[in-house]
């Protein structure tokens, strides 16, 4: 299984059985070594300010998602093209990728959007089990 599937499905898993309800004031903080991707769900004012219903900010890049142009501070808010609605939804699209298929990123970066191409294995790094922290 590639890098990016086995985060999807990891991701999927985890996220599921967690509640992650505004009540707990617990934002997820996901984060996979093997994509190189580590991101934190951005609270509704921040979201609000960015004009945005929902989005993962990037807290850590390496591997892949370096190689793909990914820098720390910006939002995810797309995959292929279509917006994400919450972090199981991320997991989900990532999850419905075939092997070794080129994955689009929806970026917001200050004050643009862009889209960034993903290439799954590309860092040449071994699946890691993927952590999710509230």
């Amino acid at each position: 299984m590639n890098a990016l599937r086995y985060f999807a499905a990891c991701l999927l898993l985890v996220v599921a059985s967690c509640d992650l309800s505004p009540s707990d004031g617990g934002l997820a903080m996901i984060e996979n070594p093997a994509v190189g991707l580590a991101l934190r769900e951005l609270p509704r004012g921040t979201l609000r300010s960015l004009g945005l219903p929902y989005g993962l900010a990037v807290v850590k890049v390496e591997a892949a998602a370096a190689h793909a142009g990914l820098r720390m501070g910006d939002v995810i808010y797309g995959v292929n093209q279509s917006r994400i609605s919450s972090a199981v939804d991320f997991a989900r699209r990532l999850a419905e990728q075939p092997p070794g298929a080129p994955l689009s990123l929806l970026v917001r970066r200050g004050a643009l959007d862009l889209y960034l191409p993903v290439s799954p294995g590309r860092a040449g790094r071994r699946p890691t089990d993927t952590l999710l922290r509230t």
